[in-house]
């Protein structure tokens, strides 16, 4: 099911000392969120944050020089990271799908990863929702990271660059015919993947068991209306992850459990398809 977005970002970064019991702990900050206090991370006084108003202030740039506009924010970690989603304006398609285009612009408050970027497509027909793997944009928490420091056109054509090429794998996808044996190997080579270790528990078995079962009806529907390809097929995982698997994958599923099978799943199709 689709995550709903918050329409903005309410709160901001704080930077403060860091005070053990008996004195202050020099070369280190917290970072603080400003609307309840909650502790982010402790890091160095040479981390240079960027803000969730300068996230913001780079989201307004690529609106004002492109049909994208945002549809919202997305929270992991309780703001440790951040997602920015904004929708094209133009409807494009995906294979012959009619398909909402997202591009997606993160950020970290813990240090973890530097600013990233990825996109995001959502299919009306069936509902399905699949994303990119997220790259690292040129631009370090350092000295002089801002969003004069990051150029939204070149983040614009990178994202085109994606989306042509997603178009080209697809459109192979489409070409690559795929039989009742491929389909059952397919499978459980996902399966596997998700699982790798034998599963000797009783309910641990059942739930693999039950999964494949989902999965197996969830590639027939999608089949029945896309065609016995390796697109039908990806098509049947993505609706099994967006419409019928339980958890929170967030917006666009770029999260969790529906975003690793989504991968797993993206990987084993093309690995199956016909150049």
């Amino acid at each position: 099911m689709k995550t709903k977005l918050n329409k903005m970002l309410n709160w901001e970064l704080n930077l403060k000392q860091v005070q053990t019991s008996s004195e202050l702990l020099r070369g280190k900050v917290a970072l603080t969120r400003s609307d309840n206090g909650a502790l982010l991370n402790i890091c160095s006084d040479q981390y240079r944050p960027f803000y969730n108003n300068d996230l913001l202030c780079l989201v307004r740039k690529i609106e004002n020089i492109s049909s994208f506009e945002l549809e919202g924010f997305e929270e992991f970690g309780n703001g440790k990271k951040i997602l920015a989603f904004l929708k094209n304006r133009r409807v494009r398609k995906l294979g012959q799908e009619a398909v909402s285009d997202y591009l997606i612009i993160g950020n970290t408050h813990d240090t973890t990863s530097q600013l990233f970027a990825g996109m995001s497509n959502y299919m009306f027909r069936c509902k399905n929702q699949f994303s990119s793997s997220l790259y690292p944009l040129r631009a370090k928490h350092i000295s002089g990271l801002n969003p004069n420091s990051i150029d939204p056109k070149l983040l614009l054509t990178n994202y085109m660059n994606d989306r042509n090429q997603l178009d080209r794998q697809v459109a192979m996808m489409m070409n690559t015919p795929i039989n009742e044996h491929q389909i059952s190997r397919m499978i459980n080579e996902i399966l596997n993947r998700i699982e790798p270790i034998p599963l000797n528990n009783e309910t641990e078995s059942f739930k693999k068991y039950w999964r494949k079962k989902q999965i197996e009806k969830a590639v027939n529907k999608e089949m029945n209306e896309l065609g016995e390809t390796i697109w039908g097929f990806y098509n049947g995982i993505t609706f099994y992850t967006s419409n019928i698997l339980q958890g929170k994958g967030g917006f666009g599923l770029t999260n969790g459990l529906s975003a690793r099978i989504n991968k797993i799943a993206w990987d084993v199709s093309m690995n199956n398809t016909q150049a």
